[in-house]
């Protein structure tokens, strides 16, 4: 079960995709087992690399022979059969593309205890209620968040120059031997204060939580390795382009004798002339591919 798998540029992209799309430690791992193994690297290696046991890397591999990259997802129990009936989940259908305004209720937009009287009345009302917040089927119909997209915009239908630049290291990162490593950056505060944010309590009796008095903060500087998910990082007191140099030369010392290709955004403290000048002396140890200011679908330690 140890053999290399062979995979097409189709299932590369395939993987990678799963990889970096899942909120799942597991299924990012298994993912990770099959593109290394791919990339010929041993199954002694591998389980070093990730934290992880020979006994899982055989698995996993063999997980993948049989089934595919869908027999990397784990295994969710079917649970109790939903007591929706189509009937119901077409009313609801029905209700949700309706404009409440227009039936004469005094709100534009429905939630689970507006759209229960809709569908009935009486004692079937409970059922309803929690079939709409609960049962799998309706949520996954009509629960939905809605999306912002600049004025003009109609979708992201472009990839931006930095994504399309840098795609195709990532094979190259996944080699044994690999000469470079390919890490994504990006920037994080930590607040002394604690974020307050509103809670159950009865009438009368404000919560206190206790705070430092004064709001100090520390800026985190990281990067994470796409290959070993190594995390290098430099804390400090402010953003600016000076801090962010000093974290570019922690990261090129801490890989010492292979270069490093960087995905980062292009905010403004991230190319002074200090800055830009220091990457062009050094720039046969470290090479910068430039995203959008903001970005987080396209930076993989934004997922940190």
């Amino acid at each position: 079960m140890g053999r290399t798998i062979k995979l097409t540029d189709a299932h590369w992209d395939q993987l990678d995709h799963l990889r970096m799309s899942t909120a799942s430690a597991d299924v990012f791992r298994n993912c990770t087992i099959i593109l290394m193994s791919a990339m010929g690297r041993s199954k002694a290696s591998i389980p070093n690399d990730l934290g992880c046991c020979t006994d899982t890397d055989a698995r996993v591999r063999r997980l993948y022979r049989e089934g595919g990259a869908q027999a990397l997802l784990p295994i969710k129990p079917p649970g109790r059969p939903s007591r929706a009936t189509p009937e119901f989940i077409n009313q609801m259908k029905r209700a949700v593309q309706t404009n409440p305004l227009t039936l004469g209720y005094g709100f534009s937009t429905w939630s689970a205890a507006r759209l229960a009287p809709t569908s009935g009345q009486g004692d079937q009302n409970t059922f309803q209620r929690r079939s709409i917040a609960k049962a799998p089927t309706p949520r996954r119909v009509f629960h939905t968040s809605a999306q912002t997209y600049p004025q003009g915009q109609t979708g992201r239908t472009s990839i931006p120059k930095g994504q399309k630049r840098a795609y195709g290291l990532e094979k190259k990162a996944m080699r044994d031997d690999a000469e470079e490593a390919l890490v994504f950056q990006d920037e994080m505060e930590i607040h002394c204060h604690p974020t307050l944010t509103r809670m159950w309590r009865p009438i009368g009796q404000q919560p206190e939580v206790p705070a430092p008095g004064k709001n100090e903060k520390r800026v985190v500087y990281g990067g994470v390795d796409y290959n070993s998910a190594k995390i290098t990082y430099a804390v400090a007191q402010t953003k600016s382009g000076q801090n962010f140099l000093a974290f570019l030369i922690a990261l090129v010392t801490a890989y010492a004798g292979r270069k490093v290709r960087l995905i980062c955004d292009n905010g403004r403290f991230h190319q002074t002339k200090a800055l830009l000048q220091w990457l062009k002396t050094h720039r046969e140890h470290i090479q910068v591919f430039w995203l959008p200011p903001y970005c987080p679908s396209l930076n993989v330690i934004e997922r940190l």
